[in-house]
């Protein structure tokens, strides 16, 4: 990568995260702990990225609202670039997640009409961003016509992109604008995430089809898929043999931000100079730092604190090396 900054594009919300004691009780009342703080796909991962020492830039829309002051103020002082941020009349985004007493997601609610209502316009306005960037980073929380301007933007400018697919039904909406002439750096779907980009029905799939997948996706001009598993860690799916990287032992406390926390480790490592084995190792260090502490982003994420965790325990691999004949 360029020296330069990294460019993210997506969206900002206020996170609402409210947080069982006891498993939920449809139809009724439900008691709960509930928690109010920064998030939104693009905004945590440059919040995360600032943090790791990369320089970051970010583009979104909020409201002219609380939420939206709250969140402009909070963001540029971890340190990102925040003059890419469209304000506009309209409520900020917002996502409610309900978290079982185990801290997982149990439901999610996104609300998130300003960054819906982006438009070509604002990416060609936004294009200019790109001169300079040493990646772009765009999430699938934008609207499909925003996203490919980007992404063909990037392309003409040499910046190489990543593709963050959010959801499963937003990364479905995806599906017919990945191909080999807008080509994509790195495309890092989850296993539901993957089903909708390809098509494949993968609820059940062994690891062979996963990775068959991703296959397909690298036809469509992703030149690396990287499929991340939770617990089981993930694949990075290349031009040479697939790398499995086992995920990191945690305390789980909140997994809100997990998969925001390890792309941006991902990244911030390539971006330091650090070769593939090495820069998976400290995404998924990111990530488990992340889900043992509340909310999206974790304020004291840093190069010093992940030098200080690098002793930490993996869990048992669950991903068993791919020796077959259908390796590229």
């Amino acid at each position: 990568m360029k020296s330069g900054p990294v460019v993210v594009a997506g969206g900002l919300n206020t996170d609402i995260l409210s947080r069982l004691p006891a498993p939920l009780q449809l139809g009724t009342s439900n008691p709960a702990h509930t928690t109010f703080s920064p998030g939104g796909v693009g905004r945590n991962l440059a919040q995360n990225l600032a943090q790791l020492g990369v320089p970051t830039r970010l583009l979104g829309v909020v409201g002219d609202d609380a939420f939206g002051h709250s969140l402009l103020s909070f963001t540029a002082a971890s340190g990102v670039d925040m003059s890419g941020v469209l304000r506009r009349d309209g409520p900020s985004g917002s996502y409610l997640a309900v978290l079982t007493e185990q801290g997982e997601l149990h439901a999610g609610l996104s609300s998130m009409a300003l960054t819906a209502g982006l438009t070509d316009a604002d990416a060609q306005h936004w294009a200019s961003a790109l001169g300079s960037a040493s990646a772009l980073i765009v999430d699938a929380n934008l609207p499909p016509e925003v996203v490919a301007r980007l992404l063909d933007e990037a392309a003409q400018r040499g910046v190489p992109s990543v593709l963050e697919p959010v959801s499963a039904p937003k990364a479905g909406r995806l599906r017919e604008l990945l191909s080999p002439a807008r080509p994509l750096w790195l495309l890092s779907p989850d296993r539901a995430e993957l089903a909708a980009l390809t098509g494949l029905d993968l609820i059940d799939a062994e690891e062979g089809a996963l990775l068959d997948a991703a296959r397909q996706l690298r036809q469509r001009g992703a030149e690396y898929v990287l499929i991340t598993l939770g617990q089981r860690g993930s694949w990075l799916v290349g031009e040479g043999p697939p790398i499995a990287t086992p995920a990191y032992e945690a305390q789980v406390q909140d997994v809100t931000g997990a998969g925001d926390a390890l792309l941006a480790g991902l990244i911030a490592a390539c971006w330091h100079g650090q070769a593939w084995p090495e820069a998976l190792k400290q995404a998924h260090l990111c990530a488990a730092l992340t889900i043992e502490a509340p909310g999206a982003v974790r304020p004291g994420l840093s190069p010093a604190l992940l030098l200080a965790e690098r002793g930490r325990a993996v869990l048992v691999p669950a991903l068993r090396s791919q020796t077959t004949d259908t390796d590229p």
